[in-house]
């Protein structure tokens, strides 16, 4: 399998799931191909074909998408043990409707269409891994969405550092404030609040 350690993290990720015998994991790894992206690099750019799925081994990535005004809205950060891609872009063939673009140096694993449908159409285990793994993804979408409905925003930015303590330190400012859609401005009040225990 060459460099195992590569796919410690994945392993782990996986099996929060199901277990998964060394063939099967083997199996999956043959489809996944490691790659570096150093700061800034682009996984994908909005308007061009996502061509890969990819697992987020280290770093971190922003997913965002340019209006036409050209202003900047952050819709998820992706750490260790995301996935990350334009998933209709990547089985449609149509143009990525956000960028994902690495905010510091990080290494993924990534597979085109053909590898991935392949270790769905070989590997029964993988395939149920991704079902229940869709669902989740598409529940956590939908409260996502009634959060920013329904949350002030010093809500929004309490959550999200209970479920990602580790934005603080990693996201530049404005970037947050981006993705819980508010001016930095406001973030910098929210946090002064929060401070002195408003």
């Amino acid at each position: 399998m060459g460099n195992y350690a590569i796919f410690v993290n994945l392993r782990k990720h996986l099996e929060e799931t199901d277990h998964f015998t060394d063939e099967e994991f083997e199996k999956i790894v043959s489809f996944l191909t490691p790659v570096k992206l150093n700061k800034k690099d682009f996984f994908v750019r909005q308007g061009d074909h996502c061509g890969y799925l990819a697992f987020v081994n280290s770093g971190c990535l922003r997913a965002f998408h340019t209006d036409s005004n050209g202003e900047e809205f952050t819709l998820y950060f992706a750490f260790l043990n995301w996935w990350t891609g334009d998933k209709t872009s990547f089985y449609s063939g149509s143009p990525s409707r956000f960028s994902v673009q690495a905010l510091e140096e990080t290494e993924i694993l990534r597979a085109d269409r053909t590898k991935w449908e392949t270790a769905l159409d070989t590997i029964p285990l993988f395939e149920k891994w991704y079902r229940v793994k869709t669902r989740k993804s598409y529940e956590a979408t939908q409260q996502r969405i009634i959060d920013m409905q329904s949350q002030s925003a010093q809500e929004k930015y309490l959550n999200l550092l209970r479920k990602a303590p580790e934005i603080v330190h990693r996201i530049p400012q404005h970037y947050i404030a981006s993705y819980l859609g508010i001016k930095p401005q406001s973030l910098s009040r929210i946090r002064k609040n929060i401070a002195k225990g408003k």
